[in-house]
């Protein structure tokens, strides 16, 4: 009998001591965890009080002492589970009620036991072989400790139900830990088992010195498995999916490990029966920038073979222990060619130039290089989180990669903005293709937020244009755009210096609008460069600008203007120069804000420019405005039939007009009417 003492107590010290270990990592896990091994400890504790009874009411009491601590145990086990499971329950409504009812259950059950186990505890004498007769309390069952081995089956049902889930949904690699915490409660379930059914020939419960002796193991597989059970696997894991080749040499210079990224380069490494030396990895690799196996080093390899990337940047390193004695060596290289974006997949800012220059250097014309741009996404991240923002992006890069071109080079470069590379394709395809995604991008947004997908586009056409000039001209292109474009931040100047224009000046809202479209059908039919488009359509709405600087008095005279008067007016031009030079966005039209009064022959304003000396947007913009006023109500004249309205720029050609864009114009306008 003193044996069975020193173990419960034993038993005790070290749950015990495990419970204070615990509680000092402060964490809501460790928490659960240490609360479970103290119910451990007043186990062990009642169950040495009660085997210890020597009176009818002291082993009364200790053994309802004693079933009270054990539902104690299992409840805190199961909540132990749940955390170390990490099981969630999605409505919280329904995980309070859940955890209400149980402690509801567990403390009834405490009450149960506490108020019926006096009637349980019988006297019976027992006969020795000593002819003593000596008297010893037992505890008989009855209804409450069948309630309560009901209950306690169930909460343990529960846990085996969360442990064996858990194992089931986890990848392979990580069972163990659960694995061993389920064998753990099987063996203290069937040792309880055995003993209740007296398949056990001891005077006591061995399951109950489980429960405090297997402490130290639950702490040790609850917070020290991922650093220690796991560190070899998650290495290997590390090793094979870093997306480079690596080889590591041991102090003897033979093959220790690689990784698949290498195996792939150097199928020779597939065969382990060969112990491949690393002078013959070297030599086989002809790396012949590396100087020494002494040093560490960085050089580029030039891939001599068929198979990888044709660069790679390559790290050697030479291994030493503390003291400074040779371990092994490590090579690692780096693809050049092939970095990827981690948010997109996409090639990376150099990878993009790499491939440009492998596709330039073949000569393959035209190359519509693209740089587009997800509008609103700095919105979404303000009102659901950065995460939704980072979706939207993912969704834009995959709608690039399922709708372009297979051959088409992707890749994401600073501020958010995505380039496209399309070989011997026309800017109009390119413009359709990129019309389809953004159609597509606006039907999975479901944000409720007004986004879209911006884009420019500049083609390459021979070898005087260079990869920095096409995206440079197709990002500008793009951020011109965006300055038209309502789910832009960028549009918020537009809307305020247009809507300034309308309440100063007499052009209405509809005038821009034809204005704009009438110009972009113009330009598209001078095959302009999606670039000039973008500009010409923001100089259609903003070349009056400079009018918000003019007097309302002048703008607004229903009559001629006086000499002075017309001098003021004509300052408008200049004054829309300077408002547009103040702002990096609209900079770019601002040259051709200055000479849209210009006249074919030389007698415009400001300049007094003639013919090709006067900029082109500036000339289209003049004969399309001027065409728009004549064939609508004005509060100084009437509208003009269409007819007259020709018959006005045609003669006009030359003298106020570009003759060739007149023609071009008339048979715009003929398209539109036929």
């Amino acid at each position: 009998m003193t044996g069975s003492y020193i173990a419960c107590g034993l038993a005790a010290v070290c749950s015990l001591a495990c419970a204070v270990i615990t509680y000092k990592k402060k964490t809501h896990l460790a928490y659960v965890t240490g609360t479970m091994f103290l119910a451990a400890c007043a186990v062990n504790l009642t169950y040495l009080a009660r085997i210890g009874a020597r009176t009818y009411f002291a082993a009364s009491l200790t053994t309802s002492a004693y079933f009270v601590c054990l539902d104690f145990l299992v409840l805190s086990m199961v909540y132990y589970m749940l955390e170390f499971t990490q099981s969630k329950i999605e409505r919280a409504r329904f995980k309070r009620a859940l955890i209400f009812a149980t402690y509801l259950l567990t403390f009834i059950d405490a009450a149960v036991l506490v108020f019926n186990v006096f009637h349980e505890v019988i006297l019976r004498y027992q006969y020795h072989e000593n002819s003593i007769y000596a008297i010893k309390y037992m505890f008989e069952a009855g209804t409450g400790f069948y309630l309560h081995l009901a209950y306690v089956y169930l909460l343990v049902a529960v846990i085996f139900f969360i442990l064996i889930r858990k194992t089931w949904i986890v990848p392979r690699i990580y069972r163990a830990r659960y694995i061993n915490t389920l064998l753990a409660l099987s063996v203290i379930g069937l040792l309880t088992i055995f003993y209740m059914a007296g398949l056990l020939e001891m005077t006591m419960d061995v399951a109950v010195l489980v429960y405090g002796f297997v402490c130290p193991l639950v702490y040790r597989n609850t917070f020290d498995y991922s650093s220690k059970g796991m560190l070899n696997t998650t290495r290997k894991m590390v090793l094979e999916y870093m997306g480079m080749p690596i080889i590591l040499f041991d102090y003897e210079g033979y093959l220790a490990d690689t990784n698949r990224d290498m195996r792939v380069l150097f199928p020779v490494l597939e065969d382990q029966k060969n112990r491949i030396s690393m002078m013959d990895f070297l030599q086989l690799g002809a790396f012949r920038d590396l100087q020494s196996v002494e040093t560490d080093q960085t050089f580029v390899w030039e891939n001599p073979g068929s198979v990888g990337a044709r660069r790679y940047h390559c790290v050697f390193s030479c291994l030493k222990d503390r003291k400074g004695h040779d371990i092994g060596h490590l090579l690692i290289m780096k693809n050049l060619e092939t970095e990827r974006d981690m948010l997109t997949q996409l090639y990376s800012k150099n990878s993009f130039y790499g491939e440009m220059d492998k596709l330039l250097a073949r000569g393959v014309f035209p190359v519509t290089v693209v740089v587009c741009n997800a509008n609103g996404i700095g919105l979404v991240n303000d009102v659901y989180g950065w995460q939704k923002g980072n979706e939207l992006l993912r969704q834009a890069a995959d709608l690039l990669r399922g709708n372009l071109p297979a051959n088409a080079v992707l890749a994401r470069l600073a501020d958010g903005d995505m380039a496209v590379a399309l070989t011997e394709v026309e800017q109009e395809y390119a413009h359709r293709l990129f019309e389809n995604i953004r159609e597509q991008y606006r039907q999975v947004n479901d944000t409720g937020i007004n986004t879209d997908i911006e884009y420019g586009i500049a083609v390459i056409r021979g070898r005087d244009k260079g990869v920095d000039d096409a995206v440079r001209e197709a990002s500008e292109s793009m951020r011109t755009k965006k300055l038209m474009n309502q789910s832009s931040q960028k549009s918020s100047l537009l809307d305020s210096l247009t809507q300034t224009l309308t309440e100063s000046d007499y052009e209405t809202e509809e005038h821009v609008e034809r204005t704009r479209e009438m110009a972009i059908r113009l330009g598209k039919a001078l095959n302009l460069t999606d670039g000039d488009l973008g500009k010409l359509a923001l100089l259609a709405v903003l070349h009056d600008i400079g009018k918000i600087a003019i007097p309302h008095a002048i703008l607004s005279k229903p009559g001629k203007l006086t000499d002075a008067e017309w001098e003021i007016m004509k300052t408008h031009t200049e004054k829309g120069y300077r408002i547009t030079s103040a702002s990096k966005e609209l900079k770019p039209i601002g040259e051709y804000i200055l000479h849209h009064h210009e006249r074919w022959d030389g007698g415009g304003y400001p300049g007094g420019l003639a013919g090709e000396e006067i900029p082109l947007l500036s000339r289209i913009i003049t004969v399309v405005d001027s065409h728009d006023v004549m064939v609508h109500d004005r509060p100084y004249h009437k509208a003009m039939s269409g007819e007259d309205a020709e018959a006005e720029l045609r003669r006009c050609a030359g003298s106020q007009f570009d003759p060739k864009l007149v023609e071009v114009f008339l048979e715009v306008l003929k398209e539109e009417a036929s």
